[in-house]
């Protein structure tokens, strides 16, 4: 294992995974359900986005390939569904926190909310928020710079330690969760709307321009190179301009 590869894809992975800011995303998803659900669901989303990166070090570049989807189609879809959940977020649409202390404890209620969430924990959480595109591409860009087994294995476990980090964080949420007020929680939800809404913006504006550029670049190649040929015509006549005068005036002379 080369740990060059594990260092890099750790600290990679951290800044654009963010397991500290997300936990807030995972607060106000998971709101007032049991502690006992919470470290359930937290467990789910781990093992899911290891599958996801730890998939994507060893071959995802080839995944995607096989379907033909572009990493700028994936970065296109992903923010549109990040982009519906942070506006729901920012109008307080899924908070738990709306309900009541009495409907909270109510069995039926509580096993709702446990089924809405559970619906929510792979897609979008899981994958496109935490798995998704900008994550992948970290994994795949870290595991092209050390193509061999070991620089694989290092980025592969580089992911797994950043990711389980991340899983404890959210496994710690319903202990962090009891120092937060209905209040607290509002003003999470509503932020990490926000901050979700900054991400699929990102995500979309990142996937439109790399899809316009490969477009460009697919459709008008033959432009491109006439005018790299024309640039080129026009850089090897110039000497030849200078030259021509002086071989002119040598008849004059004899």
């Amino acid at each position: 294992m080369e740990y060059a590869a594990f260092i890099k894809a750790f600290l990679a992975l951290f800044a654009m995974m963010n397991p500290i800011g997300n936990t807030g995303i995972f607060i106000s998803m998971t709101g007032d359900l049991p502690l006992a659900f919470k470290v359930k669901a937290a467990i789910k989303v781990t093992i899911t986005v290891l599958i996801i990166l730890i998939g994507a070090a060893f071959g995802g570049t080839a995944v995607l390939n096989a379907f033909g989807i572009s990493l700028p189609a994936f970065q296109l879809a992903g923010g549109l569904i990040v982009l519906g959940i942070g506006f729901k977020m920012l109008h307080g649409g899924d908070n738990p926190a709306h309900q009541t202390d009495a409907g909270d404890s109510q069995i039926a209620t509580v096993n709702g909310e446990e089924e809405r969430v559970n619906s929510t924990l792979i897609v979008p959480l899981s994958m496109p928020i935490l798995g998704g595109p900008g994550s992948i591409a970290t994994v795949i860009t870290v595991a092209a710079a050390y193509p061999t087994l070991g620089g694989t294995i290092g980025v592969a476990a580089g992911t797994a330690a950043l990711t389980l980090i991340m899983g404890a964080c959210f496994a710690m949420s319903g202990f962090i969760g009891r120092f937060l007020t209905a209040g607290a929680q509002q003003i999470i939800l509503r932020f990490m709307g926000l901050i979700l809404v900054a991400i699929a913006s990102d995500m979309m504006l990142t996937g439109f321009q790399q899809s316009l550029a490969s477009s460009t670049k697919s459709v008008i190649p033959e432009a491109v190179e006439e005018v790299e040929a024309a640039i080129s015509d026009r850089s090897n006549a110039a000497p030849t301009s200078e030259v021509a005068p002086a071989a002119s005036s040598t008849p004059t002379k004899k």
